[in-house]
């Protein structure tokens, strides 16, 4: 049978039949049910063109498999994500995918041993790009700044493994550049942190 809908769309038919088990196929296509789409839209119904990309189709995918016992369908997802990640993805794109990599792997660090670095990894990636993610939310909503889920779980990682200099950083750097967040008391609680150690 052929594969169309999303996954026939954006050439993932392969990953799609040999990274996915059958058991996992089938967990898919019974939870994604988006609005307004058809009956097993991912596989089905010829799609022409769209103003997604693939990067935001599977980003947008993995965040229905959040629970711990879809785990593993999410961690195949993001990796896939990833690897089709490029220059040309637009950096929001980027920007909510390492969102959704933070979340997944910092949740189920008790679960898995590699977790907590892949979490920390994201983090890192997130805010890598932040310049260019800031510029790029200000041009299309015209608004204040989110919230950073990179500078934020950085800093909470951070702090709970006593790196207080970092926490004040990451918070000095994401303040400056406009992220929304309870920047100015993080540093101060830090500050009074490193105090008591002195």
């Amino acid at each position: 049978m052929e594969i169309e809908g999303e996954i026939g769309y954006f050439g993932l038919q392969e990953w799609w039949q040999s990274a996915l088990t059958q058991e996992e196929r089938n967990t898919i296509l019974s939870i994604y049910k988006p609005l307004g789409f058809g009956e097993n839209a991912l596989i089905n119904g010829k799609i022409y063109s769209t103003s997604q990309t693939v990067v935001g189709l599977l980003r947008g995918l993995s965040s229905w498999f959040k629970k711990p016992e879809y785990r593993q369908i999410c961690y195949k997802i993001i990796k896939k994500a990833e690897e089709l990640a490029s220059d040309k993805t637009p950096v929001l794109d980027l920007h909510f995918l390492y969102s959704s990599k933070i979340q997944i792997y910092y949740q189920n660090r008790d679960k898995d041993p590699f977790a907590l670095s892949l979490a920390i990894e994201a983090c890192k990636q997130q805010i890598g790009i932040s310049e260019k993610a800031k510029r790029a939310f200000l041009k299309e909503f015209n608004g204040p700044l989110p919230s950073h889920v990179g500078y934020s779980q950085l800093c909470i990682i951070m702090e709970k493994q006593k790196n207080y200099e970092e926490v004040i950083r990451l918070s000095r750097i994401a303040k400056e550049q406009g992220w929304n967040g309870d920047w100015d008391k993080r540093i101060e609680k830090c500050k009074k942190k490193m105090e008591k150690i002195k």
